[in-house]
């Protein structure tokens, strides 16, 4: 089982539903200033992809308090008197939604200059150069020392009223400043950081915390699970929204969770080779979502779909998703080997997140018959003086299916191949029958013909002969002839 992550926005949901769901989390709180140099340990701001991106491809996130703000080192050895200064903030995408003001502070809203006597004052207030309306990237502001300085290590701080992005892209802030004195013009160091970015909120995870072991128990005549007699339950694990460990933060800045983008979910179960055996009418059989019945189709028996169910805060409960399938006590259907999906669909909780029901699958556990399998350790090659044959045996009560696969002596597995592949031999075994004799040539033979890049080992060319059935026990012997013909061996190795 694997775990999918998947973006929600109105212009990307169309492919979303072609993989797993929703996205996978804690909530990142708001937070005060992107601090581009990282020197307060401020993060980027990371929004909840699932936003809705207007038919242009355009969204305009709000700042709420000072979450957007963005700050950093300006001067490392500060700027002495009768300067004049120039910032300038570029974005590397989107624009902004108002102009941003900026101040020189020391890193924590305090003075961040000196005036002529040396005490702390607060700097002279900057004024717009260039940029900064609704269609720029960049903005330009300049301000001056006069008679005093501004200290070393001072920050700039551009106060941010919102920005609108294309298509959800990231976002990297670059700072330059130039100073200006009687000596002429100096650029100080750049200042560069990720800025914003996005990331999906809520995903679809598998869930097999509480899956159980049982396969299908081919002693009982695969009426039940092979947990004990008359075994009718299996847990096949579930599927969870979840909320994604990072957090994200809404269009305006807030925190958010699984409740602001989904308001339910249905979860619908696949069965590949259907649901026979779990869906009898009156005589029983359950399939069941959480403890709540599924209905099976009545137009396509491989599906059964769970009632819609609202997703908590936080996502779904580990465990709490779990589906059960369940034979009747009495059963007379026998239960099909399978592969399971579930998939999920989700009912938005509003415009401003999703836009529209979203869908996606995430595997369950496969059920599948239980059997044995048998080894033999020594088997020579096709082409050896000694001529070897090996014998299967089907010693239990069970009809079967026997599949074999060839090792060489350089560890190299091959393909498994049916008995049916081998020429003159059945594919299924009789409950306590046994195949022919049967000669390593053809064994080979077959194997090279599903494999053709399986061969002898390049320093041995002995081969090791594995056996495996659905059955509840198998027998594996090999009888080579003496080099004159009169005399045989046999060795039995059964039980891998």
């Amino acid at each position: 089982m694997e775990r999918t992550i998947m973006t929600f926005t109105k212009k990307k949901l169309a492919a979303a539903i072609g993989g797993t769901l929703l996205a996978s989390v804690g909530i990142q709180q708001a937070q005060a200033v992107v601090d581009i140099d990282n020197t307060a340990g401020a993060t980027a701001l990371l929004y909840a992809s699932e936003a809705v991106s207007s038919t242009s491809g355009t969204l305009a996130l709000t700042g709420t308090a000072n979450e957007q703000d963005i700050a950093g080192i300006m001067a490392v050895n500060g700027v002495q008197s009768d300067t004049d200064i120039r910032v300038t903030l570029t974005l590397s995408s989107g624009v902004f939604t108002a102009t941003p003001t900026l101040t020189i502070d020391d890193g924590a809203a305090g003075n961040g200059c000196l005036d002529s006597s040396g005490a702390g004052a607060a700097c002279a207030a900057t004024t717009l150069f260039d940029g900064g309306t609704t269609a720029d990237s960049s903005v330009t502001f300049n301000t001056s020392t006069g008679d005093g300085s501004v200290i070393a290590n001072a920050h700039f701080n551009f106060a941010m009223a919102g920005i609108t992005v294309s298509d959800q892209s990231a976002i990297t802030a670059t700072v330059s400043t130039t100073i200006a004195d009687n000596f002429g013009p100096t650029d100080l160091a750049d200042n560069s950081g990720a800025y914003l970015s996005f990331g999906p909120l809520l995903s679809l995870t598998a869930d097999a915390a509480t899956a159980t072991a049982e396969a299908i128990d081919v002693a009982q005549n695969s009426l039940f699970f092979s947990g004990s007699a008359g075994d009718t339950a299996k847990n096949v694990g579930g599927v969870l929204v979840t909320e994604s460990s990072l957090g994200q933060l809404g269009v305006d800045s807030l925190a958010i969770d699984a409740t602001d983008v989904i308001a339910s979910a249905q979860h619908t179960i696949t069965a590949a080779n259907g649901f026979a055996a779990f869906d009898q009418g009156t005589v029983g059989g359950t399939i069941t979502v959480n403890g709540a019945a599924a209905t099976v189709s009545t137009s396509d028996a491989t599906m059964a779909a769970a009632a819609a169910a609202a997703v908590p805060i936080g996502g779904n409960l580990a465990g709490s998703q779990d589906v059960v399938l369940t034979v009747p006590a009495a059963n007379t259907v026998a239960i099909s080997e399978t592969t399971l999906t579930s998939t999920v669909t989700s009912v938005t909780a509003g415009a401003t997140y999703s836009a529209a029901t979203s869908t996606g699958t995430v595997s369950l556990a496969s059920i599948a018959r239980n059997g044995s399998s048998a080894r033999l350790t020594f088997a020579v090659n096709p082409d050896s003086p000694y001529p070897m044959s090996i014998r299967v045996t089907n010693d239990s009560a069970i009809d079967g299916p026997v599949t074999l696969t060839l090792t060489n002596d350089d560890g190299e597995t091959s393909t498994a191949v049916s008995l049916a592949d081998i020429t003159g031999v059945a594919g299924d075994l009789a409950s306590g029958a046994s195949t022919g004799l049967i000669q390593m040539s053809d064994v080979f033979a077959a194997v090279q013909a599903a494999d053709a890049t399986f061969d002898l080992g390049a320093s041995s060319n002995k081969l090791r002969v594995a056996v495996s059935s659905l059955t509840p026990s198998i027998v594996l012997n090999a009888f080579s002839l003496s080099s004159d013909g009169t005399t045989f061996s046999m060795v039995t190795d059964a039980g891998a």
